[in-house]
C-alpha cells in the first residue's frame, strides 16, 4: 500500500511492507490501527491540502506537514532549511536527541555539499540527520537507491582527500523501495552530479574563499627577506612558494616517475637540437660565402636555438640547485622567484632573448624570402636591407603571411620554368626546372617541420597559460581539505580552503601535454638542420678536411695536392 501523499513520482518514495501474512484475518487490532492510521494521515493531507495558506510553509514544496505527529519539530539545521519537507522528528536515525547534536555533526559534510560532488548528496545528508515526521513515532531511513546515488558521486573525492566512505552511512543497511518504508530522491539522472547547472556553487565557494587571507602553509613558508607570493585562487599568498619535491600524497601536478621522465625527454631532445643546430653553425663557417640570404637567416636561427638548447643543458646538469634556491621552516626546498638565485635569473634571461631572437629571424628568413621571390630583389640589397628587418617587423604573423607569398610567388615561377620549348618534335624540360623543384622541396620540407612545431608549441602554450591557475587552486585546495593536512602545515580550519569546480572537476595537468610542448620546442632548432643536408655540404666537409690535412702536410714540409670544387 502507498501512501498518497508521501509517494511523489518526483520526489519521495513512501512504501509499507504488511510483515503480516496476507492471509491472516483482517481484525488484528495492530492492522486494524495501521490501517485507521494510514486512512487518518490521508484525511488530514487532503483537508491540508484545501487550506495550504495554515499548514504549508510552501505552495511549490512536498512534505510540508504541521500537526500531524506531537513529536514533529521545525527543522532549524541551516543545511536542510530548503528540502522538500520543514518537519522532523527526534532522536533521528543516527541517534541524535536533539537538533544541536545532528548539527555539529552534519557540518563536517559542509564541504561536499558546497562541491556538489552529487546532487542526491545534500538530501541523503538531511534525511539521515534530519528525518521526515510521519503520523509514525519512529524516523524513517533513505531508500537505498537515494544512498547509492550520493555515494556514486562523494566516495571518489573523498577518498582523495584521504577519506573512506563512513560506515554509518553503509547502503547496505537500507531498505529498498520496494522492500519497505523509505525516503528515496534520485536528481542523478535528470541533472549532471559532477558540475552546477548554472555555475553558482563555483561562483560562492569563491566568493567564500575570498572572506578570509589565505593560509600560507609552514611547509611553504619562505625564510627569506625577498618578496615571493603564490596564486591561489585569484588570491596572492604573500612570503609563500611551491615545493619543490612532490610527495606520494599530493605531489605538485606531477609524480616522481613523470618527473623523471619529462627531465628524461626534455634532456634528450636538448642534446639533439644542440648537436643539430652546432653541425648547421659549422656547415657556415667552412663556407660561408656559399651562404647568403635569405639562407644566412638560418644561420642566425642555428645559433639561437643551441643557446637556447644549452640553457635546458644546465638545467638538467644542475639539476634542482637553480630553481630550488630557498627553503621552509621545515628546511623543504621551495622553487626560487624573483632574483633570489642570480644564476637561475641569468639562465632565464638568455632562455627567453634567445628564443624571442630566433623568433625574430624566423621573420627576417619569410621576409627576405618575399623581397627575392616576388619583389624579384637580388641577394645583396637584401643583405644589407635584412640588418634592420629585427626591429622593422617584431610580428611573428607578418613573417607568416610574408612565407606564404613568397611560396606562391616560387610556384608561378615553377611553372613558368617549366614551360616546355619544342625542339626537333620533341618536348625538353629545362634543368632549371629541376633545380627549382629541389629547391621547393627544401623550402617544404623547412617549413613543415618548422610551422607545425610551431603551432603546437603556440597550443601548449596558451592552454597552459589559461589553466595554470586551476592546476594550482586545486592541488592547494586538495591538500587544504586532505585527512592529513596538518602534515602539509595546514593550521586554518577547512572552512577556509578554497572550495570550488577546480576540486569538484578535479583538474590536473595532463603530462602528454608538457611532453608536446618540449618536443615542439626543440624541433624548431632541428628544423634548421634540414637546410643543410645536401650534396653540396658534403662537398664543402670534403674541401674543409683536404685544406685541414693541406695545412699539417705543409706544416711538415710535405706538400699536399688539394682537390678544389669546382664554382
Amino acid at each position: 500500500m502507498m501512501c498518497p501523499s508521501l509517494a511523489s513520482p518526483s520526489f519521495a518514495v513512501l512504501r509499507h511492507q504488511n510483515i503480516s501474512h496476507r492471509r491472516r484475518p483482517l481484525a488484528k487490532p495492530s492492522s486494524v490501527l495501521f490501517l485507521l492510521s494510514i486512512l487518518r494521515l490521508f484525511i488530514t493531507v487532503e483537508a491540508n491540502s484545501r487550506n495550504a495558506a495554515h499548514t504549508h510553509i510552501s505552495e511549490s514544496e512536498e512534505y510540508q506537514f504541521t500537526n500531524v505527529n506531537p513529536k514533529c519539530e521545525r527543522i532549524r539545521i541551516e543545511m536542510c532549511n530548503d528540502i522538500q519537507y520543514n518537519m522532523t522528528i527526534y532522536p533521528n536515525l543516527l541517534k541524535h536527541a536533539k537538533q544541536e547534536e545532528a548539527e555539529m555533526d552534519i557540518k563536517q559534510y559542509e564541504m561536499l555539499v558546497k562541491v556538489q560532488c552529487s546532487a542526491d548528496f545534500k538530501f541523503f545528508l538531511c534525511t539521515l540527520f534530519t528525518p521526515v515526521c510521519t503520523i509514525l513515532n519512529e524516523p524513517i531511513p533513505p531508500c537505498r537507491h537515494l544512498c547509492l546515488s550520493a555515494k556514486s558521486g562523494c566516495e571518489t573525492l573523498m577518498r582523495k582527500f584521504g577519506y573512506q566512505w563512513p560506515e554509518i552511512f553503509d547502503c547496505d543497511k537500507m531498505p529498498e523501495s520496494r522492500d519497505g518504508m523509505c525516503v528515496g530522491e534520485s536528481k542523478t539522472e535528470e541533472t549532471d552530479s559532477g558540475a552546477s547547472a548554472d555555475g553558482k556553487g563555483a561562483e560562492e565557494s569563491t566568493e567564500r574563499g575570498g572572506k578570509w587571507a589565505m593560509e600560507c602553509p609552514h611547509t611553504m613558508k619562505v625564510l627569506s627577506k625577498r618578496s615571493h607570493s603564490l596564486l591561489i585562487a585569484n588570491h596572492s599568498i604573500d612570503h609563500c612558494s611551491l615545493p619543490c619535491h612532490g610527495d606520494g600524497i599530493v605531489p605538485t601536478f606531477f609524480g616522481v616517475h613523470i618527473r623523471h621522465y619529462l627531465r628524461l625527454w626534455t634532456g634528450a631532445w636538448a642534446v639533439t637540437c644542440c648537436v643539430c643546430c652546432a653541425f648547421t653553425i659549422i656547415t657556415f663557417l667552412i663556407d660561408i660565402e656559399r651562404f647568403e640570404f635569405p639562407e644566412k637567416a638560418i644561420f642566425y636561427m642555428a645559433i639561437c636555438y643551441l643557446l637556447v638548447s644549452a640553457t635546458y643543458m644546465v638545467g638538467l646538469v644542475e639539476e634542482d640547485s637553480l630553481s630550488c634556491a630557498v627553503s621552509s621552516a621545515t628546511k623543504q626546498q621551495l622553487v626560487t622567484q624573483g632574483n633570489e638565485n642570480i644564476l637561475c635569473s641569468v639562465v632565464a634571461v638568455v632562455h627567453y632573448f634567445f628564443n624571442f631572437a630566433g623568433t625574430l629571424w624566423w621573420l627576417v628568413l619569410c621576409f627576405s624570402w618575399f623581397l627575392v621571390t616576388t619583389l624579384k630583389w637580388g641577394e645583396a640589397p637584401v643583405g644589407q636591407f635584412s640588418l634592420n628587418l629585427p626591429i622593422i617587423f617584431p610580428l611573428l604573423c607578418v613573417g607568416l603571411v610574408l612565407f606564404a607569398s613568397g611560396f606562391v610567388s616560387i610556384l608561378r615561377i615553377r611553372s613558368y620554368i617549366k614551360g616546355h620549348r619544342f625542339v626537333a618534335n620533341k618536348f625538353e624540360q629545362t634543368d632549371a626546372s629541376d633545380k627549382l623543384s629541389k629547391l621547393m622541396f627544401r623550402i617544404g620540407c623547412f617549413s613543415l617541420i618548422y610551422v607545425l612545431p610551431m603551432a603546437v608549441g603556440i597550443f601548449c602554450a596558451f592552454y597552459q597559460t589559461e589553466n595554470i591557475g586551476h592546476w594550482l587552486t586545486n592541488w592547494y585546495s586538495t591538500r587544504c581539505l586532505h585527512a592529513q593536512r596538518s602534515a602539509f602545515g595546514f593550521t586554518h580550519p577547512r572552512a577556509q580552503c578554497p572550495v570550488g569546480d577546480d576540486v569538484q572537476l578535479s583538474r590536473q595537468p595532463d603530462p602528454v601535454l608538457f611532453f608536446l610542448k618540449y618536443l615542439s620546442h626543440f624541433s624548431i632548432g632541428i628544423a634548421c638542420v634540414v637546410w643543410t643536408l645536401n650534396g653540396k655540404t658534403v662537398a664543402s666537409y670534403g674541401d674543409f678536411l683536404a685544406r685541414l690535412f693541406s695545412s699539417r702536410g705543409h706544416r711538415r714540409g710535405r706538400p699536399i695536392r688539394v682537390p678544389t670544387r669546382p664554382h
